[in-house]
């Protein structure tokens, strides 16, 4: 391997630890999210990164897809659990509000 490859290398491996903090930083932050917006937002980068991720790893010899893939898989359900949990919510408060009004 020339030294121009094993440097590309090596720039791919920095851009895909970057892309790994990034996951690292959203599984951070869960607990904090309270809105759906927020959530939403989040779910959308973490799409992106899954993205991103897949696209620097093709290009390397030792793969760590199956790790992160893993990683991805678990969040993203967290985030849809947390979502439809915040959507149970509203609609029971819609529902108590209506229930209020009529009487």
């Amino acid at each position: 391997m020339s030294e121009t490859e094993k440097a590309q290398v090596a720039q791919i491996r920095i851009a895909r630890g970057r892309v790994k903090a990034s996951m690292t930083r959203l599984e951070s932050s869960f607990d904090e999210l309270n809105t759906k917006n927020e959530i939403s937002i989040r779910l959308s980068r973490l799409d992106g990164l899954f993205k991103e991720f897949e696209r620097l790893d093709s290009t390397l010899e030792e793969s760590e897809l199956e790790e992160f893939e893993e990683r991805y898989f678990n969040l993203s359900a967290k985030f849809n659990d947390k979502l439809d949990e915040l959507n149970v919510l509203n609609l029971s408060g819609t529902q108590n509000s209506l229930s209020s009004l009529s009487l």
